[in-house]
């Protein structure tokens, strides 16, 4: 009898923001981060690849960006 091994994968699913967030990040000349969805402030409108504080990566954009990218839903 043959062993499989289960292993988990990791969803592909791209995150989105809502209109409203985009909106209230650019008021407030912030950014989103797309690993972990925390709101970062001093962020330029095209940012790309800003740290987060709040997980560390690097997956900070402005929010007119993320309107580009097609992430908000």
């Amino acid at each position: 009898m043959a062993h499989h091994t289960t292993t988990a994968v990791r969803s592909l699913k791209q995150r989105t923001f809502t209109m409203q967030q985009v909106e209230e990040a650019s008021g407030m000349q912030a950014g989103l981060c797309l690993a972990c969805g925390a709101m970062q402030e001093c962020c330029e409108p095209d940012a790309r690849k800003y740290h987060c504080d709040n997980c560390g990566k690097s997956e900070v954009c402005g929010a007119e960006e993320l309107l580009l990218m097609g992430r908000v839903n």
